[in-house]
């Protein structure tokens, strides 16, 4: 027992001097930044962009990322020989496009794709032009997809609506957004009577799976037509519906939209260090790297992108807006933890699924609690000790929630990690 005791208390106090080594001084270590990104990597969701080319898929990304036409860009790498896929962001996966290029290209075949889409897709993502019928490998693609899967949902986002505006003023979007849930029509005769000839088309599709729509138009900001990301919030809303179990909504507030600079790109980073906190406590032995190195690195990377360096002094101050009593929680629980996942049978499968979802909560709640902590510390206002534990606390019960429903850190009969 004393034992057992003694390595409890080692593993609670080598918690935090991990943690704050991690963050005073970081160190080159490649080894850790690849293992962290490759699991981030194995729980990022994956939205498969099926369209052709040129209908407007790269901007959907760029617009749902923040990133520029130019990261989207140099950002793609191959993952099968028709296919290529876009991370977001790189060192730490918070979402991932799986674009399937090929189409429209030459015969497409998504017989590659659809093997890899069936281990982690989390939805698809229709693209299609709304002046003209839906592309006919585009629907044959979709076909066979629902016909294996009959229970998938589908988003459909019809894209460049502005190829129907004519006369006067043509160049504005009309507002407020009338298309509702994507079915409305918008008063313009002609592009109404387009997208309504669409949803019939998909109407027709095998399986019982929902069809959503969201008619958007994203464009760049000099080519005049505002807003525009015209139809974000119900893409989002759409994107969100097709994933029940919260994921999609955790990564649309990760993505960011605060407006505030830096905070959004900071917050994006954040989820992906979680997962990856979460898949490595999953495993009876860290490895290379640990979960309070990972917090450390991610506490590190935040304070960069925020223009704020972490002293002894601010880290202490952090801590302290957490209470005393919530780090020492933290801890223990951390090292009670580590200890039931060496139990052989249920440690290994029950304790490592609950350590997973356990430092994937604890790891988004400290990011959260550290971005308005910092941004705080950079704009020189004085922050809000209670506030900063509140927001320790909302994201903590967000994440749990989201860990629960999601299965995100589930094992199967076999000790496969749930995806």
């Amino acid at each position: 027992m004393q034992s057992i005791l003694g390595r409890a208390g080692e593993q609670i106090s080598s918690f935090w001097k991990d943690v704050y080594d991690t963050v005073l001084n970081p160190k080159p270590d490649a080894r850790g930044d690849t293992r962290i990104a490759e699991e981030a990597r194995a729980r990022a969701p994956v939205i498969w962009l099926l369209g052709m080319v040129g209908s407007g898929k790269s901007s959907i990304i760029r617009t749902l990322t923040g990133s520029s036409d130019a990261e989207v860009g140099t950002g793609y790498r191959p993952c099968t020989a028709t296919a290529r896929i876009y991370e977001f962001p790189e060192e730490a996966p918070v979402v991932r496009f799986l674009d399937t290029r090929g189409l429209g290209e030459v015969a497409y075949d998504p017989a590659e794709d659809l093997a890899l889409c069936e281990k982690q897709a989390h939805l698809v993502l229709v693209v299609v032009r709304a002046m003209g019928p839906v592309p006919a490998p585009v629907l044959d693609a979709l076909t066979r997809v629902r016909r294996r899967h009959p229970d998938w949902p589908v988003v459909v986002a019809q894209t460049t609506l502005h190829d129907f505006y004519k006369g006067p003023g043509a160049l504005a979007h009309p507002l407020p957004y009338p298309f509702g849930d994507g079915t409305r029509p918008s008063g313009i005769e002609a592009l109404d009577r387009s997208l309504a000839a669409q949803r019939e088309t998909f109407a027709k599709l095998p399986g019982s799976g929902a069809v959503r729509f969201a008619p958007i138009d994203f464009t760049p900001e000099e080519d005049g037509l505002a807003p525009a990301d015209y139809g974000i919030d119900r893409l989002w809303t759409a994107l969100e519906a097709g994933s029940a179990d919260g994921v999609v909504s955790m990564m649309r507030r990760s993505l960011g939209s605060s407006g505030k600079p830096g905070v959004g790109r900071a917050a994006s980073h954040i989820w992906g260090y979680a997962a990856a906190a979460g898949a490595i406590d999953m495993l009876p032995v860290a490895g290379v790297i640990g979960v309070p190195v990972v917090q450390g690195k991610m506490l590190h990377s935040l304070a960069g992108m925020l223009g704020v360096t972490w002293t002894r002094a601010t880290l202490a101050e952090f801590s302290g807006c957490l209470g005393a009593g919530a780090l020492l929680r933290f801890g223990a629980q951390f090292g009670v933890r580590q200890l039931v996942k060496l139990v052989p049978g249920y440690g290994t499968v029950i304790g490592g699924a609950a350590a997973g979802a356990a430092s994937f909560a604890t790891t988004y709640g400290l990011g959260h609690a550290a971005i308005l902590y910092l941004s705080s510390r950079r704009s020189g206002a004085r922050f809000d000790a209670d506030a900063v534990a509140e927001e320790f606390r909302r994201a903590m019960a967000e994440a749990t929630g989201v860990a629960r429903a999601s299965r995100m850190f589930s094992r199967d009969s076999d000790g496969k990690a749930g995806s």
